[in-house]
């Protein structure tokens, strides 16, 4: 899960996009975060939700959206930096990918040692697979969910991410960013619709790389545009400020009516599709668009710090589950009974130990990576868009 900036925060409720390009930490993302990894324990701690208001797998999914956000704009400025730097052309992509290590390693590499340690024997079997980032890949290969290791699938897939990534746009002339993002999109619409053509398990389309490769290039694009200035173009115009709202919330409803459909439909494969257009809108109004109480709600200070350490929460949740509900069976606090109780035991642990991994584990890795990195510079790729070039209603 990509990690917030550590610059000033602005006020609340004024448009905090640095105009050079820069990276500008907003507290209304990690309430977003916040509110994405809700979603994901509520799903994981058994929390009985209506259908139309599951939102795990939607959560997850607004992390990839964030995550192509966030590493797009840093790899502009890796490609930035090797072409004025003085010294190797490679130490700045070296040190982009020991700035992902430092972020993503030491919480997950601490977790599986202490799954092992704990005697989980998932862990324990499958301890290679998982250390090398290819969990979504063993579990599509079993064709089935191994409950206490299968949260790792997604770390796996940000990973793979973060090492293809810089081959699309470090590589990439700047002109063809735009449709090879729309392209990106279409596939991994197509490959969902291929999975469900040839089998009806869900796995295969839903952990593996290709089949999340949409949600990352969304993020992409808006990376891309907002460079570009042609979303702060769109919020503007008021007939954009009014529907945009609309569709996103028509396709969130859309989706949670998809994934009550039966295995084998293919209309299916559209569920990650609309998310996404639900998904884009949330980040785009984040960046640039939410002001006055939203922003006031989204920047409530518990909220932004469950978003900063939502990352240990990830990790350790499933864990904290796997340990300590068989504990708490023996006083009736089960799942089954829907027990609330159980979940407040569940979450305050969860809380906890990702509090304690975040101050003592978490952010002595990350000031080492900021003390790798050089002084920020813009990521300049794109082009802006001028009105002469476009216009909107």
């Amino acid at each position: 899960m990509p990690e917030a900036v550590s610059v000033p925060t602005p006020k609340k409720g004024t448009v905090q996009i640095d105009p050079r390009g820069k990276s500008v930490y907003q507290p209304q993302l990690d309430g977003l975060r916040a509110l994405a990894i809700l979603g994901i324990l509520a799903e994981h701690f058994g929390l009985a939700l209506p259908a139309m208001l599951r939102c795990g797998p939607l959560s997850v999914r607004f992390f990839f959206v964030l995550t192509g956000y966030f590493i797009t704009l840093s790899l502009w400025r890796v490609k930035a930096e090797m072409a004025e730097s003085r010294e190797s052309s490679h130490r700045p992509l070296g040190r982009y990918y020991l700035a992902r290590l430092l972020r993503i390693g030491p919480p997950f590499y601490f977790a599986l040692f202490a799954g092992a340690a704990l005697g989980i024997a998932e862990v324990r079997t499958n301890f290679l697979w998982l250390a090398t980032f290819q969990a979504n890949n063993y579990i599509a290969y079993l064709g089935y969910w191994p409950d206490s290791i299968s949260h790792f699938w997604s770390l796996a897939v940000q990973e793979q991410f973060y090492m293809l990534w810089p081959l699309v746009v470090l590589a990439l002339p700047r002109r063809w960013f735009l449709p090879l993002m729309i392209s990106f999109i279409l596939f991994g619409l197509g490959f969902r619709i291929v999975c469900i053509m040839l089998t009806p398990a869900t796995l295969l389309r839903w952990v593996t790389l290709f089949g999340c490769l949409d949600s990352f290039a969304v993020g992409g694009l808006i990376a891309y545009l907002m460079q570009a200035k042609v979303l702060q173009k769109l919020w503007q115009s008021q007939t954009m400020l009014i529907a945009m709202p609309l569709i996103a919330f028509a396709c969130f409803f859309l989706g949670r009516a998809l994934m009550t459909l039966p295995e084998g439909n293919l209309w299916l494969a559209l569920t990650e599709s609309v998310d996404a257009i639900f998904l884009a809108w949330v980040l785009t109004a984040s960046l640039i668009g939410i002001k006055g109480r939203y922003a006031n709600i989204l920047s409530w200070s518990p909220l932004v710090y469950l978003g900063k350490i939502s990352y240990g929460v990830y990790v350790y949740h499933v864990f904290v589950i796997v340990v300590v509900s068989p504990l708490l069976e023996p006083y009736g606090y089960s799942e089954a009974h829907g027990n609330l109780v159980r979940l407040m035991i569940l979450f305050t642990l969860t809380l906890a130990i990702s509090s304690l991994s975040w101050h003592y584990l978490e952010q002595p890795f990350l000031a080492w990576k900021k003390s790798l990195s050089p002084k920020r510079r813009p990521a300049l790729e794109p082009v802006p868009v001028t009105s002469s070039q476009t216009t909107f209603a």
